[in-house]
């Protein structure tokens, strides 16, 4: 038996599992992480934890009767956004995605180079590498000039460790505010603009290319031979769109945690800064089509905040009460309709004073109104963001992420949207199964993204809902009211 391995190396914790010929999945491990946060909004974790969390996972392999031996090949997915300061050293504390301290500097890389988007198909804030590295250059000067080589993905500090080599992928590679988009480089206009040394950025290859082999020093602590392929590997945007099975154009997934997005495969044409500012524009592994992300602030917290708000606190299984609640009520609510803006917003419009609201309330209206209410209206605003798109088919979406264990709600979605939902089972795992095609197709087990995508995503076993045309006219009704509650609303946010 032979087997590739493959690192997921999140936010919570790095995750560690083997396939084989037939994506059939083995020794599944995972290593919570710890994050460092602080009241200035900084959010770090330290490269290391992520280097002895796959030191750790390797053990239990070997432990468990593993052979090194049957592992062909390593590839990887990983955190995007962040930057990662190597030095002669080692590496510093990584700064993550979520680390805000940066806003300054984005304005300055904004007003130093207006035509920034047009290049990179995205705009700069300060969760961009790009002002972080900046922000590090006033704020931790010594840091910056002993930085060797930055990287911008977790998972590639793991390769430099296995392997000694500086790299990363162009998913990973979009969303740092340097990469070409079109032509898939480091763009010489933008990194001299705003005064970055070329040298300290990693070397930039494709999601399958074989980056080399185990050191000596790696094979002693991980037990990996120094035989072992090291593949590139790919940030989590674009191992989840492989794992969705998203690869033809147009074919798009909606994933539902705290926050979510909606990313649609799209070809490579037309200008880049004509493209939505709403929406994230990432390279895919595929160089004639790009992934557009729509990113959302509000799906699974306003779940949270509604079954806190309608569920007694003593119950012991909320979410599962939450559901009976809201299936007490028929669709549309009694007329109720919510805007599910607790955070502002980022899609279907750009609004960060947006609020939450219900409208619609009458004497008759109930709890589980309210309820079923909040629900809706977080599927309305995923409707609103998925016809941004002009979608010409009635195609099957993909629906993955905490949300999809929901029943009512996945029945909501597919009657809302009025399109066929496949929800895949163990979802957490299909990241991993969508970048192993990058060994996969090295190591010829398969020919191409497409191929494994049909031979192997597609066959996963999943729950299908189909729409019910009586409650499609029910909500298409409702729908045309909601459009109109954000834009009345405007002048009272202000």
């Amino acid at each position: 038996m032979t087997y590739v391995a493959v690192f997921d190396i999140g936010t919570t914790a790095v995750k560690g599992i083997l396939v084989d010929k037939d994506v059939q999945l083995m020794e599944e491990h995972s290593v919570e992480l710890t994050t460092f946060v602080s009241e200035e909004g900084m959010i770090e974790q330290q490269p290391s934890d992520w280097w002895e969390a796959v030191i750790q996972i390797t053990s239990l392999w070997w432990k468990n009767g593993i052979s090194p031996e049957s592992v062909r090949a390593i590839t990887f997915s990983g955190q995007m956004e962040d930057v990662i300061s190597i030095s002669e050293a080692d590496a510093y504390r990584a700064i993550l995605y979520s680390d805000m301290r940066a806003g300054k500097e984005a304005k300055w890389i904004t007003k130093q180079c207006p035509e920034i988007r047009s290049y990179t198909g995205n705009n700069v804030s300060s969760s961009t590498p790009l002002a972080k590295i900046k922000w590090l250059e006033k704020h931790s000067p010594d840091q910056y000039e002993n930085t060797k080589k930055f990287v911008f993905s977790s998972k590639d500090y793991v390769i430099y460790k296995l392997t000694q080599e500086t790299v990363t992928d162009p998913i990973t590679a979009a969303t740092t505010g340097m990469m070409d988009l079109k032509n898939r480089i480091w763009n010489e206009t933008i990194y001299q603009t705003c005064r970055i040394d070329e040298e300290k950025l990693p070397a930039l290859l494709e999601a399958d290319s074989v980056i080399g082999t185990i050191t000596e020093e790696a094979s002693k602590v991980t037990g990996f031979l120094t035989s072992t392929v090291v593949i590139n590997g790919t940030g989590d945007a674009g191992a989840t769109t492989l794992g969705a099975g998203a690869v033809h154009e147009n074919d798009c997934y909606f994933y539902m945690g705290t926050t979510g997005w909606l990313a649609i495969v799209e070809k490579n044409k037309g200008q880049l800064d004509t493209l939505s500012e709403s929406h994230f524009n990432l390279a895919f592994v595929e160089k004639s089509h790009r992934i557009s992300v729509a990113p959302l602030l509000n799906v699974g917290n306003v779940h949270q905040w509604a079954a806190q708000l309608y569920i007694d606190q003593h119950v012991a299984h909320k979410y599962e009460t939450f559901e009976t609640l809201i299936e007490q009520t028929e669709p549309g609510s009694g007329g109720v309709l919510f805007l599910p803006y607790l955070n502002g917003e980022r899609n279907p419009m750009i609004d960060p004073q947006a609020k939450g609201a219900y409208w619609g309330i009458t004497p008759r209206t109930e709890r589980k109104d309210l309820a079923r209410a909040a629900l809706e209206g977080v599927t309305f605003s995923l409707k609103q963001t998925l016809e941004m798109y002009d979608l010409k088919d009635q195609r099957t979406i993909t629906l993955i992420g905490g949300v999809s264990k929901s029943n009512h709600w996945c029945q909501m979605m597919t009657d809302i949207m009025n399109h066929p939902i496949r929800v895949p089972l163990n979802s957490e795992y299909l990241p991993s199964i969508g970048v192993a095609s990058t060994a996969f197709i090295e190591l010829g087990w398969c020919e191409s993204y497409r191929q494994f995508v049909n031979s192997f995503v597609r066959n996963i076993p999943s729950k299908n809902y189909t729409p019910n045309q009586e409650r499609v006219e029910v909500y298409a009704a409702q729908y045309e009211t909601f459009k109109k509650l954000h834009p009345a609303l405007q002048l009272v946010y202000m």
